[in-house]
């Protein structure tokens, strides 16, 4: 009895003119004569994807179902693409992906139902490490959400899987210390200025809480506009029932202080 939008597969050009694969729900009331807002919701790992999935954690008709035409971009070191594909990132974290990122938008946009006005992103672990590395790129968004995101590299370190940054980054941080901050979204605060939704657990030891709190404190130390969501009970993910409704309700309430949901003026 719940109507549900469209689901289309579409082959962009990203990075360096490679074929990335992207998902696109639509509204379940999408009309494609008038034009909509973009929201970009951005995978972890980094080395998962996007597939046919269907779960109550950042679920895609959902948030298709308030308003928004939400695209899921198989970025360079998405799994399910060969292991050449996987690796491409490797040592070089953040550049590859955002370049997808945006070839998606800038491939949404040339369809004419996106409204260039109302461009939004949202990712949880890698996804947050993600939009915290746009808002250093890019500020044509006007706002993120960023759900247990990699913030710093160093501090990383307090992390479960500190042994796996050597492989991923190039180095350990004391011997290459300017490899690691090119990768690192600490290292490009100066440029943040788009409004940010934090969100993190304190039972998180993937990315520990001090990442969530230190962006928050950052952005809100620049005059950035930005709010904290802090969970004490729960970890990486967001488990109980009405937790859940609380994330989706802030979630919600802050991408709508930005931009409006819906559909908006005929193209």
């Amino acid at each position: 009895g719940i109507p549900l939008g469209e689901v289309r597969e579409y082959e962009i050009r990203g990075w360096n003119g490679e074929k990335v694969q992207m998902w696109v729900t639509f509204p379940p009331d999408f009309d494609p004569k008038r034009r909509w807002p973009l929201l970009h919701n951005i995978h972890g790992g980094p080395h998962s994807m996007w597939g046919d999935n269907f779960h109550f954690r950042w679920n895609n008709q959902a948030l298709a179902a308030r308003g928004y035409v939400v695209a899921c971009v198989n970025y360079h070191g998405s799994s399910s693409f060969g292991q050449r594909f996987i690796e491409s990132i490797d040592c070089d974290w953040g550049r590859r992906e955002f370049a997808d990122v945006e070839a998606g938008t800038d491939f949404l946009l040339k369809k004419g139902w996106i409204d260039p006005k109302r461009l939004l992103a949202a990712g949880g672990s890698y996804g947050g490490y993600m939009v915290a590395w746009m808002n250093g790129h890019t500020d044509r968004y006007k706002a993120y959400v960023c759900h247990a995101g990699c913030f710093d590299w160093v501090s990383m370190f307090a992390g479960d899987v500190w042994y796996w940054f050597p492989k991923e980054l190039g180095a350990w941080y004391w011997d290459d210390p300017k490899r690691v901050a090119s990768q690192n979204p600490l290292a490009f605060v100066k440029r943040m200025k788009t409004p940010t939704l934090v969100i993190h657990g304190r039972e998180d030891f993937r990315v520990p809480d001090g990442q969530g709190l230190a962006y928050y404190n950052t952005l809100k130390a620049k005059g950035v506009p930005a709010r904290l969501v802090f969970f004490p009970d729960e970890n990486h993910w967001i488990l109980k029932p009405q937790n859940s409704r609380l994330w989706y309700g802030e979630f919600f309430a802050w991408l709508g202080r930005f931009v409006k949901p819906g559909a908006g003026k005929r193209r």
